[in-house]
């Protein structure tokens, strides 16, 4: 399902120092954008505001509009988790999220989508995953 992402004058903050400065710019369906830049110039901070990852950061705030087909992102009753399923984030090293141990940052991808699993296949899937194997087909085919 391709999106459209809109963003109207982005300012990003940490606190009082502005990380990411007058973002305008739409990203098209279907299409392919690059961000280019020099270590700290806001690349990750900019993709964070995309998928409201950056509002857990203490202290962080987004002035601005992002829209997602024509929804604003950051408006009133818009369910963050709801978003961060439509737009998603690949890191480059681990980055788990802070209020979750690891097992449950290892699950979260199928608890957030609601897949039932038994509790011992959670707990193999995630040892398996943190040891480096994919065993997530032989778990789903044991549960069917």
């Amino acid at each position: 399902m391709s999106k459209r992402i809109e963003i109207t004058d982005l300012n990003v903050y940490y606190g009082s120092f502005r990380a990411v400065e007058d973002v305008t710019m739409t990203i098209a369906p279907k299409s392919v954008t690059a961000f280019i830049g020099p270590s700290g110039c806001g690349k990750s901070t900019f993709l964070r505001t995309l998928n409201r990852m950056h509002e857990v950061i203490p202290g962080a705030r987004v002035e601005g509009e992002v829209l997602l087909d024509g929804e604003n992102l950051y408006g009133p009753g818009v369910d963050p988790v709801r978003v961060r399923r439509q737009v998603g984030m690949v890191f480059q090293r681990p980055n788990p999220f802070p209020t979750m141990s690891i097992k449950e940052n290892v699950l979260a991808g199928i608890n957030l989508n609601n897949r039932r699993m038994p509790s011992s296949a959670k707990d193999e899937l995630a040892e398996h995953a943190l040891r480096g194997a994919n065993l997530w087909e032989e778990v789903k085919n044991r549960m069917n």
